[in-house]
């Protein structure tokens, strides 16, 4: 899963002291090396790639921050989108995470009151709900990009970041030795139709099993080259839960019960 960075910030202020004639007399150099500067920039924009570029913008944010990117070409972007880059927040301490999820209306997965045996509760953390397609703030968002991309020259361009209000995924992780699990809880939210007959995906390496736990039918999800999954849906509350572990069925199995019986 992703890892967090904190990210300060040092701003510092030059201070001009002079004559009017002083300040002319370095006007030009100055524009010189504001000339200079731009150049690199542009230098610097075009020779990183593109994910390279999102990645360093990304690093820049704080948590609880959002930010919008535009792609301004037809291959990188084929729908022609706006898209987003954000830094939620982790949290060691469980009771801290509930506060915060309650306040951020996220969904909560629920921590069991007696863990199965060997595990311990490691981390959590709350991913933040991008604005909705039809909202003012993407609509404004997507104007403001695709005017800059109309008049420039760069791969991306990025928004200011903006605090987000809402945070629509929550994951709690536990780990047993070796053994990480994962317990995620997502809004589930509607997909837009894109057309054409689906296509299902043959892959041999990934098996499935319906598994009924406590009268809820879950799916669990066997890949012999990646994490297992099991996964439900709270059809009351929209909320799709999913429980991720490489190797541990029983476990993971063990954790769903606890959930679902509380």
């Amino acid at each position: 899963m992703k890892k967090q960075t904190k990210l300060a910030l040092m701003l510092s202020a030059m201070m001009m002291i002079g004559s009017v004639n002083v300040y002319a007399a370095e006007a030009a150099p100055n524009q010189s090396k504001a000339n200079t500067a731009k150049q690199a920039a542009a230098q610097k924009n075009t020779s990183v790639s593109i994910d390279g570029q999102i990645e360093e913008w990304s690093k820049k944010l704080k948590p609880g921050e959002v930010a919008a990117y535009y792609i301004a070409n037809q291959s990188g972007n084929p729908l022609d989108r706006i898209q987003f880059i954000s830094k939620g927040f982790v949290y060691d301490n469980y009771e801290e995470f509930l506060g915060k999820a309650e306040v951020m209306l996220a969904p909560s997965p629920t921590k069991p009151d007696t863990l199965p045996s060997g595990y311990q509760y490691k981390s959590a953390i709350l991913y933040l709900e991008n604005p909705a397609k039809t909202s003012d703030v993407y609509q404004k968002l997507e104007k403001q990009l695709k005017a800059e991309a109309s008049k420039g020259n760069k791969k991306v361009y990025f928004s200011k970041p903006f605090k987000a209000d809402k945070a629509d995924t929550a994951l709690l992780s536990y780990e047993k030795g070796k053994v990480k699990l994962d317990v995620v809880a997502t809004h589930i939210q509607r997909s837009e139709p894109i057309g054409g007959t689906p296509v299902p995906i043959d892959n041999p390496d990934v098996t499935t099993e319906t598994i009924v736990i406590h009268g809820v039918e879950c799916t669990y999800t066997n890949n012999k080259k990646g994490r297992d999954y099991l996964e439900w849906i709270d059809e009351d509350h929209q909320v799709r839960y999913t429980i991720w572990a490489e190797s541990a069925k029983w476990d993971v199995l063990s954790f769903a019960k606890k959930m679902l019986a509380e």
